[in-house]
């Protein structure tokens, strides 16, 4: 088997690109990562964005250069609106690469078949500046209605043949429980793409992770959900495909995304801890109530609690973090932290797992 990359779909926020920053250099040459920006902060109070557009993403380049360096990676911004500028007049997306360039990075960017006219130019602006080709995100309605027959156009428009573009084919959230199921809806996709080998790469992508853990009483002491892209995707590489896809999903999060007002969200302690086919969910009270030194009852019981799934400090910085965090070495850590912990852990399962799968002679 081709050796399958993984992709994870990560939004630009603190706790996922530092878990991409402290994951293994071995664990790293197995990911390809896609990072979506988030839209602004919210002041409730003043129903206004908390920080300016500038504001919100003139740490971009840094924060990718200390994190990914110069290992390639795509960024795309499904939230902000396809024409949002900046305050001097610059598309957002060319900020964002302008930034990433100076830095000394190689962002790829990323656009889909409805994407606003000025979103498209800037992605052919970007393109024909670096040389680095594209990523193309095909959602359910276009693999199923007429988006396919598009593509040759929207090609033509950023200058690009199949073999410069990275095809990422994202069932989001609209993952079957099946995986018998989502498998033949994937085998399908793929026999529907045109020239299915010429293309730089092509993903499989979806995310399973609940949008909300409610009720917490079905998590206490702890409770599994299904990993059901993986599941399927791991079908799917039973089928035996012409050309195996790449795996992508949304690491410990739902594609599913909304604002909430701080001021009234309250939420539970939890960790979230990738298995083989499951994510295992310890979940504790409100932190505002009650604090986070829970975290450390949450950690003790992850570590040693039957049936047992916590695969050794070794395992990853994150696994090294929850042992410490049980043991009472480090800090309990705050609302960056443990989306970083479950993250970089997660990261370090799916590339185990993939190089598993494809046969690999070393895993990393």
């Amino acid at each position: 088997m081709e050796k399958p990359m993984y992709m994870p779909i990560l939004k630009w926020r603190q706790g996922e690109y530092l878990a991409v920053g402290r994951a293994s250099e071995g664990i790293k040459d197995w990911i390809h990562p896609l990072f979506e920006i988030p839209i602004e902060q919210w002041d409730f109070e003043n129903d206004a964005p908390a920080k300016s557009l500038d504001e919100h993403l003139k740490n971009v380049g840094n924060r990718l250069a200390k994190n990914w360096k110069a290992r390639r990676c795509l960024f795309d911004s499904p939230y902000l609106a396809g024409d949002d500028t900046m305050a001097d007049g610059q598309h957002h997306l060319e900020r964002v690469f302008d930034l990433t360039r100076t830095a000394g990075c190689q962002a790829v960017p990323v656009t889909g078949i409805d994407r606003h006219a000025d979103y498209q130019q800037a992605v052919a602006r970007i393109i024909a500046r670096d040389d680095r080709g594209c990523g193309l995100r095909l959602v359910p309605d276009d693999l199923e209605g007429r988006g396919l027959a598009r593509i040759p156009a929207l090609l033509k428009l950023l200058g690009l043949a199949p073999g410069q573009v990275d095809l990422i084919l994202d069932s989001s959230a609209d993952v079957a429980d099946s995986p018998t199921l989502q498998s033949t809806t994937w085998q399908a996709w793929i026999a529907v793409v045109p020239d299915l080998a010429d293309w730089r790469s092509i993903t499989i992508a979806g995310g399973s992770f609940p949008a909300s853990l409610s009720p917490s009483s079905n998590y206490r002491p702890h409770g599994d959900v299904n990993r059901r892209e993986w599941r399927a995707y791991t079908r799917l590489a039973g089928s035996r495909p012409d050309r195996m896809p790449w795996f992508g999903d949304y690491g410990c999060a739902s594609p599913q995304t909304e604002l909430m007002d701080p001021r009234l969200f309250d939420p539970n302690a939890k960790i979230k801890y990738t298995i083989d086919d499951q994510w295992r969910i310890v979940v504790g009270t409100q932190i505002k109530r009650n604090g986070r030194d829970q975290y450390r009852d949450l950690c003790n019981h992850l570590v040693s609690e039957p049936p047992v799934v916590f695969m050794g400090r070794g395992y990853s910085w994150g696994d090294e973090y929850i042992e410490d965090c049980a043991n009472n070495v480090s800090s309990t850590g705050g609302s960056s932290t443990w989306p970083t912990v479950a993250t970089n852990h997660h990261l370090t399962k799916v590339v185990r797992d993939l190089a598993n799968l494809a046969g690999a002679s070393s895993v990393p």
